[in-house]
């Protein structure tokens, strides 16, 4: 935890002159060095930083730097305070005692020092050539035990460098292996917080080029292959996290379009957030991760960061390249502004994105909306996109999604299914290609019988847009219910690349393949993978259906089709969600779902 030594006072002289002050320090030395020493600022609270920290040797390195260069500068004095321990990390905040202790500690230190609690120190303590004194045991606010502190302190400015690299961690297990990320609050809030123990058990195989990492700050254009990018949730000063995310998604989004690199979906760097950039590029298979954060409100401009995976370290990530924030015109232009700059590090063609100007709010308004469907507050999110369209009622986007919704592929009742989807087609006439323009032509045309158009718009959206997941996924899908299995696995698996994590709507697709190609049990067990993350998963809820009615379990599958919208369902019903053209798969399909007891004939 860090704080501005007498920042009320100052305050109280000198508003302006002392946020600014604060403002430029934290800018200057504080995150650089933070970056520089494989930490992450999760929080700005005025005066004050929190950030995590792959160990405590990394946060004591980047605490001892900023003392020593904020003295040799003449910055405002600082409070630094370290601890070590397990926190709980929810939309990118941080919560526990932990934490608090951190903040207490800082409290402690000197003008000019660092504080740590006695886990920190049992973890530095003879493997760093500073010099740590015993300052006992405090009673602190909030914490029933006492608290035993370390502090280093007057000869910050003489201390050695440790010069150690992300690298260099890397070969030295026997120091790190075990160590939790230490806490670290800067600065009038500045926090880094304890290790995080490791939540995830995926393992990528991170795809880097022999080329030498490039310049910080010139394009990686001598990166061999197609680079994979993750663009991880933003991080905000002022505004709410799920809007600051939401602006990253819609980066994401904008760079669909992109060639020559892979981008890896919003769905799957979701789950990201909250985890260091290296971590975030070991779980997601990234080559390359992109953080942002806003220091005011939209139209500031966003600052972003690409960083290098480290191969093999699960916490690696060099800093390439940092881009200063660039205001946009208009808030709708943020994020194609953002893409545009990304790509262009990386010497990546981008097509042109037009983006005319769309009010302010309506662009808030659609984030929140996005926001609130992804936290499965329907009702509020189509609030949200109602007062989008009354704000923008010819924006194309907004339209779109409205009918993405309308339609409701993944959670909407079978039984309607071809209706909503010529009902959503007719609600996108006329707008542009966008990608879920196409996406819901696509659909329509299969539904009404007309596979060969289905698969052309199918393979126009894969062509327009690459790096479109659910481009990719919904031409696997397509292929597969003409019959053509070979190709859709190609395809299925090119959507699994963008998106690397587990999703309801990936799973029913492969589910589908599993039960066309006899194989009810596999079906069954994808089918419900899919249903436990998204227990409103419909097309799931029938394929499971039917693939335990495949395989004997009569009672189990009855009770699986009880659980669908609607219910009790014919055979037709539940079977025109699936519009095969080829028989094998249909009479498959049917057959299950008659077995299952549903009624028509199979």
């Amino acid at each position: 935890m860090l704080d501005v030594s007498g920042f009320s006072r100052m305050m109280a002289e000198d508003e302006a002159g002392t946020l600014n002050q604060v403002l430029a320090q934290q800018q200057t030395l504080i995150a650089p060095a933070i970056r520089n020493h494989g930490g992450r600022i999760t929080k700005l609270m005025g005066d004050g930083v929190l950030a995590l920290f792959p160990s405590v040797i990394s946060a004591v390195e980047a605490a001892a730097q900023i003392q020593a260069d904020a003295a040799r500068t003449r910055h405002l004095r600082l409070r630094i305070g370290i601890n070590l321990g397990e926190v709980l990390i929810v939309q990118g905040d941080v919560f526990g005692d932990e934490v608090n202790i951190a903040a207490r500690l800082e409290s402690l230190a000197q003008p000019g020092g660092v504080a740590l609690s006695a886990a920190a120190y049992d973890q530095v303590r003879n493997r760093i050539p500073y010099d740590f004194e015993d300052f006992g045991q405090h009673e602190v606010k909030n914490i029933p035990d006492p608290v035993q502190v370390y502090v280093l302190g007057e000869e910050l400015t003489s201390l050695p460098s440790l010069r150690r690299s992300f690298q260099s961690l890397a070969q030295e297990p026997a120091l790190h292996r075990g160590m939790r990320p230490a806490m670290l609050l800067l600065a009038g809030g500045l926090g880094a917080v304890t290790a995080v123990a490791g939540l995830w058990g995926w393992q990528h195989s991170g795809r880097l080029g022999n080329a030498a990492a490039p310049a910080a700050g010139r394009p990686a254009a001598t990166f061999e292959g197609s680079p994979v990018i993750a663009v991880l949730p933003f991080t905000a000063e002022t505004l709410q996290p799920d809007i600051a995310g939401m602006l990253s998604q819609e980066v994401t989004r904008s760079l669909a379009a992109a060639s020559d690199i892979r981008i890896i979906a919003p769905s799957s760097t979701r789950a990201a957030a909250g985890l260091l950039p290296g971590e975030a590029a070991v779980l997601l298979g990234a080559d390359f991760v992109v953080t942002g954060h806003l220091p005011g409100t939209l139209e500031d401009g966003v600052r972003l960061e690409i960083l290098q995976a480290v191969p093999g370290g699960e916490t690696g990530a060099k800093p390439l390249s940092i881009l200063p924030p660039q205001p946009p015109q208009a808030a709708a232009s943020l994020a194609p502004q953002l893409a545009a700059s990304i790509v262009r590090y990386f010497g990546k063609p981008l097509p042109e994105i037009h983006t005319p100007p769309r009010p302010d709010g309506a662009v808030s308004q659609l984030f929140t909306a996005r926001s609130l469907r992804q936290q499965g507050r329907s009702s509020g999110a189509a609030q949200a996109l109602h007062r989008v369209l009354q704000l923008a009622p010819d924006w194309p986007q907004a339209q779109a999604l409205a009918a993405l919704w309308h339609l409701d592929l993944l959670t909407g009742p079978v039984a309607a299914l071809p209706q909503r989807a010529a009902e959503a087609a007719r609600m996108v006439e006329g707008l542009p290609p966008l990608a879920a323009v196409l996406h819901l032509r696509a659909l329509a045309a299969q539904f009404a019988g007309h596979p060969d158009t289905a698969l052309g718009l199918a393979e126009q959206l894969a062509e327009a847009y690459p790096n479109d997941a659910q481009g990719q996924l919904l031409r696997a899908w397509l292929l597969h219910l003409a019959g053509q299995n070979g190709g859709a696995q190609k395809v299925l698996d090119r959507a699994y690349q963008l998106d690397p994590l587990p999703q309801p709507m990936a799973l029913t697709v492969q589910a589908a393949f599993h039960l066309a190609a006899g194989q009810g049990g596999e079906a069954a067990a994808v089918a419900a993978a899919a249903l436990a993350l998204e227990p409103e998963a419909q097309l799931a809820a029938v394929l499971r259906c039917a693939s335990l009615a495949a395989l004997g379990r009569f009672d189990a599958a009855a009770a699986a089709c009880a659980l669908l919208k609607g219910a009790p369902l014919t055979v037709d019903q539940a079977a025109a969600a699936f519009p095969y053209s080829a028989d094998a798969p249909r009479r498959a399909l049917r057959t299950g779902l008659s077995l299952a007891g549903l009624a028509g004939r199979p």
